[in-house]
């Protein structure tokens, strides 16, 4: 008896030789409803282009039927049934949770509000028998094929030739409208590029942003929803200032975040593909937020408020006795931690001093009370340290000087967490390190952006892991070049692939 995963399509290119074709290329496809590329993955390709992998592993936590049904996309939901996708699967739970808790395809669909899918799941359910997988409490989902072959998934009653046939005039009369619909919510229709997006954080604005690219008609949209949002005019403060008030965290951070997005803007003038269909995203901090908008987790009203209740917030915990940040080169992160601590014993009673900001190698930014900053300063150019600078910012921010706000913080993103859509390309998290992959629950999301405000920002681990993962283009969207600049130490020759959209 087989004990591999079996495709009922009939191709005889199927299993003739090895490729490249992985399980990301198909759920990439199936989460943002490419129907003509998962047709040649399941059905049609040849022996360089046919999928020979087991349909119903996982790509992180959820499988292709997971990702085409969050995202709504009824054809892909079906050919992936017709190549035996399970639709009893589970979504793979933490180890300790109950695996019979794990969300099916149809729990996401009707999660999301595509009762279309979510019928056409259930009547799938029915049709064809569990078994094939089932949760086992250790390893989630684990094959049972036992003596029996994979059982075809039958079509139910509703997928009869007439029915075919009445859905094939229908999806022919709305296709025109279908595209443009596609288009209008940024979801792209073809593989992505070896692109990231770059997004900086506070810091990087200066008066006169946004003038060169005040008059896009997208950034004119967003200009004009910011006012009504922010009770202020954003682009008067950024063309005019002053600049102290502009460097404000609650001004400077909304600032950043439509100044982000116009770098978009702007590079969709030029590079169209390469603002569409990005591998990867990523923002320092605050731009965390701008990256997420741009993948799609957040509409722009959605990100506005967040951003702007964030740097009030933060802000606020500023004010909660003296605080102060420090930049210092030349020295190993082991090393600065160990300087850290000993300033902040020095300092005495409650003193915090700790690395905020990993931005490169031997580069950092390190928080804390005054007085323990003020040590560390001198510890550092005593152990010999190129720079330790104090910097010009609000407060001590990612650290746990941020309390106050990460609770305000965490209350909106629970509030917002509704409306949030899986992420449609990875998304590398300050947190971590790491990607956060397309079509991840956007939970997770909420929690990570929760800890950000408390937790150093990974800068250094994001840049190096989207190079090993295979970008070799980056763009910098949004005021001034620090992003590049920080660029030129973590990889010399990618420097010189990273390009800067200044706004």
């Amino acid at each position: 008896m087989p004990d591999h995963y079996v495709n009922p399509l009939p191709n005889p290119a199927r299993n003739k030789k090895g490729n490249r074709i992985s399980l990301d290329h198909v759920c990439q496809a199936a989460y943002q409803g490419n129907l003509e590329q998962l047709a040649v993955m399941l059905r049609s390709g040849d022996e360089d282009t046919i999928f020979n992998g087991d349909l119903n592993m996982f790509f992180t936590d959820v499988n292709a039927l997971h990702m085409a049904a969050m995202a709504g996309h009824a054809d892909c939901v079906k050919l992936l049934l017709e190549a035996n996708a399970d639709p009893h699967v589970r979504q793979c739970t933490p180890m300790g949770k109950d695996p019979q808790s794990g969300e099916k395809a149809r729990d996401k669909a009707l999660k999301f509000k595509h009762n279309n899918v979510a019928d056409m799941l259930r009547k799938a359910e029915e049709a064809s028998p569990a078994g094939r997988y089932q949760p086992d409490g250790i390893g989630n989902n684990r094959k049972l094929y036992g003596d029996q072959q994979p059982a075809e998934v039958p079509k139910s009653a509703s997928w009869n030739a007439e029915s075919e046939q009445k859905q094939d005039q229908g999806k022919a009369a709305k296709a025109e409208p279908a595209k443009a619909t596609a288009a209008a919510a940024g979801k792209p229709q073809q593989p992505t590029l070896p692109v990231a997006l770059l997004f900086p954080g506070q810091g990087s604005q200066y008066v006169k942003m946004l003038d060169g690219v005040k008059d896009l008609p997208e950034v004119k949209d967003m200009l004009a929803k910011a006012k009504d949002i922010l009770g202020y005019d954003l682009l008067d403060l950024c063309l005019k200032g002053p600049e102290d008030k502009l460097a404000e965290t609650k001004y400077c951070q909304p600032a950043m975040f439509v100044g982000g997005l116009a770098g978009i803007a702007k590079l969709r003038k030029d590079k169209p593909d390469a603002a569409e269909r990005p591998q990867a995203l990523g923002g320092l901090s605050l731009g965390e937020y701008t990256a997420l908008c741009a993948a799609g987790v957040l509409s722009f009203e959605d990100g506005l408020k967040l951003v702007k209740l964030r740097g009030e917030a933060m802000q606020e915990a500023a004010q909660i006795g003296k605080q102060a940040m420090l930049s210092v080169v030349g020295l190993e992160r082991n090393v600065i931690d160990k300087l850290c601590d000993e300033a902040a014993k020095k300092a005495g009673g409650d003193a915090v001093c700790k690395v905020a900001n990993v931005l490169f190698p031997k580069g950092f930014s390190c928080a804390g009370t005054e007085a323990a900053v003020n040590k560390l300063k001198d510890l550092a150019e005593k152990k010999g340290a190129l720079q330790a600078k104090l910097l010009k910012t609000g407060g001590a921010f990612h650290t746990s000087l941020m309390q106050p706000a990460q609770e305000k913080l965490k209350q909106a993103l629970e509030s917002v967490a509704p409306n949030m859509q899986p992420p449609k390309c990875a998304v590398y998290m300050n947190v971590t390190g790491e990607a956060l992959p397309a079509g991840s629950d956007p939970k997770t999301i909420v929690e990570l952006l929760s800890k950000q405000l408390v937790s150093p920002v990974l800068w250094h681990n994001i840049v190096e892991k989207m190079i090993k993962d295979g970008v070799s283009e980056f763009y910098e969207c949004g005021p001034q070049k620090q992003i590049k600049a920080m660029m030129k130490r973590i990889d010399n020759k990618i420097w010189n692939k990273t390009t800067s959209l200044e706004v």
